[in-house]
């Protein structure tokens, strides 16, 4: 938060603090400072025929504690796990419908055969108090009828949970498109900024506590603009399809690569060294740079693509959000000494400057 709107906001909670003892003093009225003095509540000086006094002091009130709760905006990183979050609730709340469902037809079925055991129970108490053929023969058809029965019930037992196993598997398909489709970036088919959201929150967080390590790269298509200008937005989705393919290929299996935003990409590097990471990424520099584009199927020259990238660790007790600003201003610094480069940084040596500064400045850069 920038330093005049955090001091706005302590003014305005020390204001609403302030307010709400006053507004007490003022409608109920307290021991006077003064020894056997009283102080007379402010609301005795109101006319009993004007309410409308009485309601606005109740008003300003209400006014002074609702300025006490502070929003916040919510970060890149918080609103993706909000979304994860969001999702599996949705998704728990799913099977677990379905599960109570198969539960009731589990539990009628358990009912259904207590009680024919129960009819086989007595019959057979029946049949040891008999001595005649005629009435064990009534017993039997009456078993029969009731074994009848009983398989009726069971193949409709069978064919209810059959039906709920269909819904699961239904609904887990369901959900895996869903996810897929929600997570993935249209264009290149890898994941999106909702998807990066989530896996960099996780990361980050499984990192810092136990010590591990944890690198972030950023990348920038140099000059994609005039790419987009000279040639049209299909060879534009092209070449961002081709450079994803050429990250996906270039990292670890663990590793993982979105699309940040426009010809912007991320990638996450858990358990990886600086270092290492350093070398990833400029394996990916130099592999882009080799190659020479064409636009298909006339053949026109593009010419060579070159990219700009920002890569930095996490730092002990440094956060997400800290640990993304200062790659932002690592890709900015790649731009201004000409671009085509990669620019590292170690642990983090002060605040980093905003996303939205840098990102300003690397757009009037590129």
């Amino acid at each position: 938060m920038k330093v005049p709107g955090l001091a706005r906001s302590n003014a305005r909670a020390a204001m609403a603090l302030g307010a709400v003892p006053l507004g007490v003093l003022a409608l109920a009225g307290a021991q006077s400072f003064v020894p056997g003095e009283a102080l007379t509540p402010l609301r005795s000086f109101i006319p009993r025929e004007a309410p409308i006094f009485q309601v606005l002091l109740f008003g300003w009130l209400g006014v002074a504690l609702g300025r006490l709760s502070i929003a916040t905006e919510p970060s890149p990183v918080q609103a993706g796990r909000t979304a994860a979050r969001r999702e599996a609730v949705i998704k728990e709340e799913r099977v677990e419908r379905i599960l109570r469902q198969i539960a009731k037809v589990l539990q009628t079925h358990v009912s259904d055969s207590e009680s024919f055991s129960d009819r086989l129970d007595g019959a057979n108490e029946r049949l040891s108090q008999q001595q005649s053929v005629g009435p064990v023969r009534d017993i039997v058809l009456a078993l029969i009828d009731d074994n009848r029965d009983m398989r009726d019930k069971l193949a409709n037992v069978r064919d209810q949970l059959e039906e709920s196993r269909l819904q699961v598997v239904q609904l887990q398909t369901n959900l895996e498109r869903s996810e897929q489709a929600g997570l993935r970036d249209t264009v290149t088919a890898i994941g999106n900024r909702r998807f990066f959201d989530a896996c960099f929150a996780d990361e980050a967080e499984k990192a810092q506590p136990a010590g591990g390590s944890f690198c972030l790269a950023l990348a920038d298509i140099d000059r994609f603009k005039h790419v987009n200008d000279r040639f049209g937005h299909l060879v534009g989705d092209r070449l961002l399809r081709l450079f994803a393919n050429i990250l996906v290929q270039n990292v670890r299996g663990q590793d993982k690569v979105a699309r940040f935003g426009g010809e912007e990409f991320a990638l996450m590097f858990p358990g990886a060294r600086l270092d290492e990471a350093v070398s990833a990424v400029e394996r990916i520099r130099g592999i882009l740079e080799m190659k020479q584009w064409t636009v298909e199927p006339s053949g026109e020259r593009v010419g060579k693509v070159t990219a700009s990238f920002g890569v930095a660790r996490l730092g002990a007790d440094e956060s997400a959000n800290d640990l993304l600003r200062r790659v932002d201003q690592l890709l900015y610094e790649a731009k201004v000494q000409g671009r085509n480069r990669v620019v590292a940084g170690g642990e983090r040596d002060g605040p980093a400057p905003s996303m939205r500064t840098s990102r300003d400045r690397r757009a009037a850069a590129s």
